[in-house]
């Protein structure tokens, strides 16, 4: 059995520790003795060896036990364990694919940072992506919609940063790199159900006729603009800054040059649309065309429609000056819905897809690089199909004839 013995130094002023055993535990064989400064040591070493069968513990169990220095010359030491591999969170993955999104606008940029900054860090920031899962991504969704989100709002911000960022996650790398997800959480995964949307679009004559006169009793000026933005299914930020350049008069046209955007919280004038579908040239009837050009007639304007201080208007003052009691004063004379400013645009081009318009046309009035947007998002189902539905069924019934009889 293995021993410890104490040993003095020649100068008799220190003392060291020598472990011994004889190889095997066998009295026949050779004895061996490391020695050592410390007896704690000297004895975990002891251990060791009684451990090891009363045999030099290997190179293995030396470098682990922390005796590297007993290690054979030329036995390198066990390599330190390689620190953990960081984790790639939600967060940190997220930032990366910001940073590398092609030619952003600094606002878009802003919104999408704030978007995830305050409804998805929070939840998932911190998770490693690469083990997110649906069910998280679900829960994720309730969570936004039990907090007030309009399904609306929620299918924006899935549908603009968090597919996106989950897509890129699912795809090599620029350098060839594997891909750090292998399927992507939100594919299959429905926005959470809530209350039913209200309808917000003008579906008939008499509900367009209700909403201007409510519009032209409040206020002319503003009335004006709605009712090219009605006529032409223009975004707020194209009409609104509309300047009297854009408007062929002898074309009957207005054309998307330049728009109003808000950034770090002011409305300023984009030189350009935000997409290349953005430029466009939209027709006007002839009663609107009047209207317009009578404005653009006016010397000095640098807009066609202007706020009461004559620079554009400026949305939050505009809807809540104008628009909120011009929708109040509609509802109260007999609409039959609340209706929203962009419900104009849904309006138009729910309006145009009825009457047949074909989808090319559809897509280049409204600015969008997809028919699929146009038609999924902006038509909508209306009533208009009912009476020529009932004529339909009723000569397919032969309705004169049951009524004969049945009498």
């Amino acid at each position: 059995m293995a021993s410890v013995e104490k040993r003095t130094t020649k100068d008799g002023k220190n003392s060291r520790w020598r472990v011994k055993w004889r190889e095997g535990g066998r009295r026949e064989n050779l004895w061996s003795s490391r020695t050592f400064d410390y007896l704690a040591d000297a004895k975990r070493f002891r251990t060791l060896v009684e451990s090891a069968g009363e045999r030099m513990p290997t190179p293995e169990q030396l470098a682990e036990h922390g005796f590297a220095e007993l290690l054979p010359a030329g036995v390198p030491a066990a390599p330190a364990p390689e620190p953990a591999e960081a984790v790639l969170t939600f967060r940190a993955y997220a930032e990366e694919w910001l940073g590398q999104l092609v030619k952003p606008h600094p606002e878009t940029v802003r919104k999408y940072r704030e978007r995830l900054e305050k409804h998805v860090y929070p939840r998932i920031g911190d998770r490693p992506i690469v083990e997110i899962t649906r069910r998280e991504m679900r829960e994720w969704q309730q969570a936004l919609r039990d907090a007030g989100l309009s399904a609306k709002t929620i299918a924006n911000i899935r549908g603009e940063t968090v597919v996106p960022i989950f897509k890129a996650a699912c795809r090599p790398g620029e350098d060839g790199e594997p891909a750090v997800r292998t399927a992507n959480p939100m594919d299959g995964l429905p926005l959470p159900e809530g209350p039913r949307a209200e309808r917000d679009i003008l579906e008939s004559p008499d509900e367009a006729r209700l909403f201007l006169e409510a519009a032209y009793q409040v206020d002319p000026e503003a009335a004006d603009l709605l009712l090219c933005k009605l006529s032409t299914g223009l975004r707020w930020g194209e009409v609104s800054a509309l300047p009297p350049r854009a408007v062929s008069v002898a074309r009957g046209t207005v054309s998307i040059v330049q728009v109003l955007r808000k950034v770090n919280r002011r409305w300023v004038v984009e030189p350009k649309p935000k997409t290349k579908q953005g430029y466009r040239e939209v027709p006007l009837p002839a009663s609107v065309m009047r209207m317009v050009a009578e404005r653009v007639a006016k010397p000095g304007r640098e807009f066609v429609f202007v706020a009461p201080r004559g620079n554009h208007w400026r949305y939050e003052d505009f809807y809540t000056d104008r628009w909120v009691k011009i929708r109040d004063l509609a509802r109260e004379k007999g609409l039959p819905r609340r209706m929203t400013m962009h419900g104009l645009r849904h309006s138009l081009l729910t309006l145009l897809a009825t009457e047949g318009v074909d989808l090319a046309a559809l897509r280049t009035m409204a600015g969008h690089a997809s028919v699929t947007t146009t038609m999924n998002v902006y038509v909508h189902a209306t009533r208009r199909h009912h009476e020529p539905v009932r004529q339909i069924v009723a000569d397919f019934l032969g309705v004169d004839e049951l009524a004969a009889a049945r009498r």
